[in-house]
């Protein structure tokens, strides 16, 4: 088992970084999509949205927060 639970937690501390890719990236191209906004520098909606996930999700690895303002 020691194998087996070391892999789960290496997977649960990158939690953050997968939640913005997985699930934060195809959230915002599928929004934008939806409400006709363009991507910008000519990226696709898909790029444009996991560059926004990634970038969030890298954020909040590093910070240990989803927002910016914390106590």
């Amino acid at each position: 088992m020691p194998a087996l639970e070391f892999v789960v937690k290496k997977i649960l501390h990158l939690m953050p970084i997968l939640f913005g890719f997985l699930f934060l990236g195809p959230l915002v191209a599928q929004t934008m999509d939806r409400l006709d906004w363009p991507a910008p520098l000519g990226l696709s909606t898909l790029a444009f949205g996991l560059i926004i996930g990634g970038s969030w999700g890298l954020f909040a690895f590093f910070r240990g927060s989803w927002i910016w303002a914390r106590p």
